[in-house]
């Protein structure tokens, strides 16, 4: 059994496998429709944290020019293999974002099921939201969501599947701090009888915080919404996406 705790790190082989019904078709025509709110027409994008990939093939076949990072060489290892195998020409690298050094610039940026999150420091928050700024084009738009503290609170990281029939069998329990605002979540997975662990961690960022931090990183227009509607953000609501302009 391997008992190796990390975060994108042993799961990154089995991450497709993990994510084999989420609805990324939906997730690109809310993507479309929250770029024509902004009447923003890209060519060129840039996946911020674009996990194995899948998004930027979407997009690709699209007819989009499509580059993405993220901070695991596994997963990028693992887009670059998908990529490959289907003939796909999409630039993935290994980078921070709070760090971003892709030396060129997109008309749009974007970043789904909430992997800023993962920047636990506000002030590297910051930092990402800066350096995405600079790879912007004057107008570019950055679209992006994140889990607020009700699905931290709701307790929406505690998930299982034990399934004798499962591919991948896991148990996740999250515990919540609200006075740091940090859930960690402990991760179990079962593969082919053999065991191995992650634990991820993630922020809960307020609305008003993010805002600010758009305005100082160099964007206007700046907008929220209860996720995958056009709606203002609820006092429940789990998830909001963020829209904003390069000014």
């Amino acid at each position: 059994m391997s008992a190796q705790a990390s975060s994108f790190g042993p799961v990154a082989p089995y991450y497709d496998e993990l994510m084999k019904f989420v609805p990324y078709r939906m997730w690109i025509g809310y993507y479309f429709l929250l770029l024509a709110q902004q009447d923003v027409h890209p060519k060129k994008v840039l996946d911020v944290c674009c996990g194995t990939g899948t998004m930027c093939q979407m997009l690709t076949r699209e007819g989009f020019d499509v580059s993405g990072f993220d901070l695991s060489p596994g997963m990028i290892e693992a887009a670059r293999e998908k990529a490959a195998s289907k003939k796909l020409n999409i630039r993935y690298e290994v980078q921070d974002a709070a760090e971003l050094d892709m030396g060129e610039q997109y008309d749009s940026a974007y970043s789904f099921f909430d992997s800023l999150n993962n920047i636990l420091d506000p002030a590297r928050l910051q930092l990402a939201f800066e350096r995405i700024a600079a790879h912007l084009t004057p107008g570019g738009s950055f679209i992006f969501d994140l889990n607020t503290s009700v699905a931290f609170e709701e307790r929406m990281f505690d998930q299982e599947n034990l399934r004798a029939n499962a591919k991948l069998r896991y148990k996740w329990v999250g515990d919540w701090n609200d006075q740091t605002r940090l859930i960690t979540v402990n991760m179990r997975f079962w593969h082919k009888g053999e065991e191995f662990r992650e634990v991820h961690v993630q922020r809960a960022y307020d609305k008003e915080e993010v805002f600010e931090m758009l305005r100082l990183a160099g964007f206007d227009q700046v907008q929220a919404y209860h996720s995958y509607t056009l709606n203002p953000p609820r006092a429940m609501s789990d998830r909001l996406h963020y829209t904003a302009v390069k000014i």
